[in-house]
């Protein structure tokens, strides 16, 4: 695979997960994401070469192992390679085994929860960064707040290109997961707003196809449209109140999803906290201790 360019400096692997590259102009090269693993980080370090640039520093969105997998791998095999990560995102950056720690209530993780899906490779993180802009080998990013996929999550932006992270998800993806997973729905709204009135040219989602700005709005009401969805869902199921895992329970079988790994169960499942997060946040629900703790609805 190649490096497909949108603007002379910004460009961007296609894959599973769309790794940004943008060009320092002196023959260097700075990664937006490295990907799942050590596979997807070779990938991105064979595409650099052919395009006889040499990486000189890593910038991650947040925190989740498929975006953050192939960091050990590069500054492992690639001298002087500095990792960036917002400050909230950072501590759980460099100590990867949180993300599987919350994915089982904080208790020490089981096999099935350590797998790369959940539990990417640590490498340190060099600088945390929490402005609006972002100077990197050179080079000055905007940064661009999108909060609820992760509580920390950020955008970058550069002539005319806007790296989005999973602020919103191919119209393709959001199809075929049903709930796109956020630790906030709410703040998922709102970053989905704050991608909708900016103007660059070109967007850059993590998973999914690259958007022109003329494009953009019908993909974000697709996101818009299915998170309201799975909120209204969780409300709806909320008549009777229910545990988190009888909440979750009731979600499959209400959108039809289907689970078939104990990771992907996990994660479904805190996504759907992530709605009753919205929910608790617009006092529409409560978590009460009713012999375990229990949700509840609050109606007006």
């Amino acid at each position: 695979m190649s490096i497909v360019m949108l603007t002379a400096r910004c460009g961007y692997l296609p894959g599973s997960n769309n790794l940004g590259v943008v060009r320092t102009g002196d023959g260097g090269a700075i990664a937006i994401d490295t990907g799942i693993d050590k596979d997807a980080a070779r990938g991105l370090r064979k595409a650099l070469d052919a395009a006889k640039l040499t990486l000189r520093a890593i910038i991650n969105t947040h925190h989740h192992a498929d975006h953050i997998g192939g960091n050990a791998f590069l500054v492992r095999n690639i001298a002087g390679v500095a990792v960036y990560a917002p400050v909230f995102e950072a501590a759980l950056i460099g100590e990867t085994r949180i993300e599987p720690l919350y994915l089982n209530m904080g208790a020490a993780p089981p096999a099935p929860l350590t797998s790369k899906f959940v539990l990417a490779k640590a490498a340190a993180v060099d600088h945390t960064f929490d402005g609006a802009t972002l100077e990197v080998a050179g080079v000055t990013l905007e940064v661009v707040a999108l909060p609820g996929h992760t509580l920390g999550q950020v955008g970058l932006a550069l002539d005319g290109v806007c790296y989005a992270a999973d602020a919103f998800f191919g119209a393709q993806i959001v199809a075929k997961h049903v709930l796109p997973y956020a630790q906030h729905a709410g703040q998922q709204l709102q970053s989905l707003a704050t991608l909708a009135a900016r103007d660059e040219a070109w967007y850059v989602p993590g998973h999914g196809e690259v958007l022109a700005r003329a494009d953009l709005a019908t993909t974000l009401e697709v996101n818009r449209a299915a998170i309201e969805r799975v909120t209204q869902v969780v409300f709806d199921l909320l008549t009777e109140p229910a545990d988190l895992h009888t909440l979750g329970r009731r979600v499959r079988a209400a959108l039809g999803i289907e689970i078939g790994a104990v990771a992907q169960y996990a994660v479904f499942l805190s996504g759907v906290a992530g709605h009753l997060a919205r929910l608790a946040h617009e006092g529409r629900a409560e978590l009460v201790l009713n012999d375990g703790l229990v949700w509840r609805r609050v109606d007006a």
